[in-house]
Parts: C-alpha cells; sequence; structure tokens
C-alpha cells in the first residue's frame, strides 16, 4: 500500500510490558514512522497501555482476535486489502505462526521479516520433552519460510541458523532499537528513596524479574564479598517468583540492611542515572536492554559473559568488565574494580549509540529493502 507516496510496513506482534520487547518495538515503530514510511500497527487487542506512547503518525488496524482462525483470517483480509511492502513482526511463536499461514491464505507477495531477540535453544532447554520437540518442529517449518529473518546479536543469529539449518550469512544482525529521546527525559525525574540522597554510599543498581535466568543469587553473594571491602548498597528493581528465595539469602548472609527489592518500578531510567554501578549477573541473554540502557546514560557496568549480547555491547571488555557466568570471585572483584576505577561517562556512552532508535530503524528498512 502506499499512503501520501509512501510505502507501508506493517508490524504484527506487539504486546504489553514495560521490559524486554515490548519497549523496544516501540521504539522501533516510533522511529520508523520518521524515516519515510508509512506504519501500520496490526493489533488483535487494544488494552494494551503502551499504544498511548505510540506516535500519532502510526496508523493503528484492529484485526480481530480468539482463536487460531480469529487471527489468520483478518489477518489475511489486511495482506489482500492493504499490500503492505513489508510485513515485520517479534520472535513470539504465535505471531509467526500467524503471519506465515496468513500470507500463504492471502495468497500474498508481500516480504515478511522476523525479528528474534532471544536464544531458541535456551527457550528450547527450559521446555518439557513434548514442548522441546514440539517447538522445535515449529521453528524448522515456519522461520524459513520467512523473506528475512533478523537476529539482535551474534549470538542469537548462530543460534537461529543451528537450530533452522538455514545459512548463517543470510541472517543480518541488527541491534535492539534501545534508546530512545524518552527515556533521557525518565531518567530526570525524581526518586523517592533515601539511599539516592546527599552522602549516602554507592548503590550497586540490578534490573530484571525476579528469575533463576537472571541469576541474583550469584550477585547477593558477590555483593556480599564486596561489602567486606567497600561499603556500598545493592537495588534490584523488578518482581518474579524468586523474591522470597532472595530475601531469605540476604538474611543469611546478614546483609538484608544493605539490600533492597522495591519491586517492579515503571521509571527504571531514574534510579539508573542516579547509581554509581549497573550489574547484569544473567545465566543467559539475547541481547540485554538495560546494560545498553545504562550505557546510554553514562552509567559503569559489570556484565557477566553470557550467551549472549553482553560481549558484543561492550566490545570485548572496553565499555565494561565481563565476568564468567556464576563466579561469585569474580563478580566481587569486576564490581569493586569498577567502583575504584569508573570509567568517563561520555567514553561509555558511545557504546550504545548503534542501539539509538532512528539509526535501528534505517537498518531495517535496508534489510527489508525499502
Amino acid at each position: 500500500m502506499i499512503v501520501n507516496n509512501l510505502p507501508t510496513v506493517a508490524f504484527y506482534g506487539f504486546r504489553s510490558g514495560n521490559q524486554g520487547i515490548s519497549p523496544v518495538m516501540l521504539n522501533l515503530i516510533n522511529a520508523m514512522a520518521t524515516e519515510g514510511v508509512s506504519v501500520d500497527l496490526l493489533l488483535n487487542r487494544t488494552d494494551i497501555p503502551e499504544l498511548l506512547r505510540i506516535s500519532p503518525s502510526v496508523r493503528m488496524v484492529r484485526l480481530g482476535g480468539g482463536g487460531l482462525l480469529g487471527r489468520v483470517r483478518p489477518l489475511a483480509d489486511y495482506l489482500i486489502r492493504e499490500k503492505p511492502a513489508a510485513l515485520i513482526t517479534n520472535h513470539k511463536e504465535r505471531a509467526i505462526r500467524d503471519v506465515v499461514l496468513a500470507k500463504k491464505f492471502s495468497g500474498s507477495s508481500v516480504p515478511i521479516v522476523f525479528r528474534i531477540g532471544t536464544t531458541l535453544s535456551n527457550v528450547l532447554a527450559w521446555r518439557s520433552f513434548w514442548k522441546r520437540w514440539l517447538l522445535r518442529r515449529s521453528i524448522r517449518f515456519f522461520y524459513p519460510r520467512a523473506n528475512t529473518i533478523i537476529a539482535n546479536s551474534k549470538g542469537v543469529a548462530v543460534d537461529v541458523a543451528q537450530i533452522t539449518g538455514l545459512p548463517l550469512a543470510s541472517i543480518p544482525v541488527i541491534n535492539n532499537s534501545t534508546v530512545s529521546a524518552e527515556q533521557f527525559e525518565k531518567a530526570l525525574e525524581p526518586v523517592d528513596h533515601p539511599w539516592f540522597r546527599g552522602d549516602a554510599p554507592p548503590v550497586i543498581l540490578a534490573v530484571g524479574r525476579l528469575r533463576k535466568v537472571k541469576d541474583f543469587p550469584t550477585l547477593i553473594r558477590a555483593f556480599a564479598k564486596l561489602q567486606q571491602q567497600r561499603d556500598c548498597r545493592l537495588m534490584i528493581l523488578g518482581e518474579g517468583k524468586e523474591r522470597r528465595s532472595l530475601e531469605k539469602l540476604t538474611a543469611e548472609l546478614g546483609i538484608s540492611d544493605k539490600v533492597s527489592m522495591p519491586g517492579f518500578v515503571s521509571n527504571p531510567y531514574a534510579y539508573m542515572k542516579r547509581s554509581t554501578l549497573l550489574v547484569l549477573s544473567s545465566a543467559w541473554e539475547g541481547s540485554p536492554n538495560v546494560l545498553i540502557e545504562a550505557l546510554s546514560l553514562g552509567v559503569p557496568v559489570v556484565a557477566t559473559d553470557c550467551h549472549s549480547g553482553p560481549r558484543d555491547i561492550l566490545q570485548d571488555g572496553k565499555f565494561g568488565s565481563l565476568v564468567p557466568v556464576g563466579d561469585v570471585d569474580a563478580l566481587a572483584d569486576g564490581m569493586l574494580q569498577t567502583l575504584q576505577a569508573p570509567a568517563d561517562s561520555d567514553f561509555l556512552k558511545r557504546a550504545a549509540e548503534p542501539f539509538w532508535a532512528d539509526r535501528v530503524a534505517r537498518e531495517y528498512l535496508d534489510a527489508a529493502g525499502l
């Protein structure tokens, strides 16, 4: 479809959430609308709070909902009626299946682009045997039917190639559209917490759901060791089923008064801006946005050298310390060294430049041939 002499790019599979994929896709959609194309956001439901942050220049198209047929038929009708220049969806398996089936049923020739933002092998590893078998079959059937698969890190691209059998050279790597002007405005908002007042000790920040994949127990144990050499505080923003076990661990280590877990906060950027150090302790990632967000604000970081993302983002340790996964001593040492000799703020901000949304949007359009 051509609107005002501009080709239309359609996005499908947008979902709610203040962390992870949702803000990345929101940034990409808004930035795409400034790059010489018309943008349609295709929705099966509209009760998504983040839609209030979508640019007014983006057209929101309500398709339908319900089961598979209730999603695929309206999507196929849209492809027939509107004939977009490209259709982009994220890595949610249901969205990928919907897009492939809708293109098949509509007979449309629209190029479809899959954005893969996590290591599929790790997603598979957490499933039961039969669910793992079914998901692997689904991936191998549907993924090769995309015109373009875009990975958000080198590790994710390698992982996709190994599981699907597609040539690695056919999978372009384009960074997450993590950085936008909005987060700098939010970083200036006040934070009502005593640890950020006056001459309080340095605050080490971690952000993420309280899940095993984030490996916060290793971070807490490393912080306990660090505390023996440097007076500081640890704050973990996020919520999840690991809360009780993490609180028990801090009590056992005798550091409950120095560790704060406020739960989920809608504006983590204000906390990042005021923190001395951000730590990523994950066992695995796709491309961790929190690391990029901290760097964009000039905040020093320490990260596990997990698969995948941190090594690419930190450029082999140039912009922050990389430590082995699950290594308490190495993480404690990395935090201590960074606190003692933090990198220059302007230098750190350079690491986030490839993740600016407008730059990423242009790279997506190039990959889609637009």
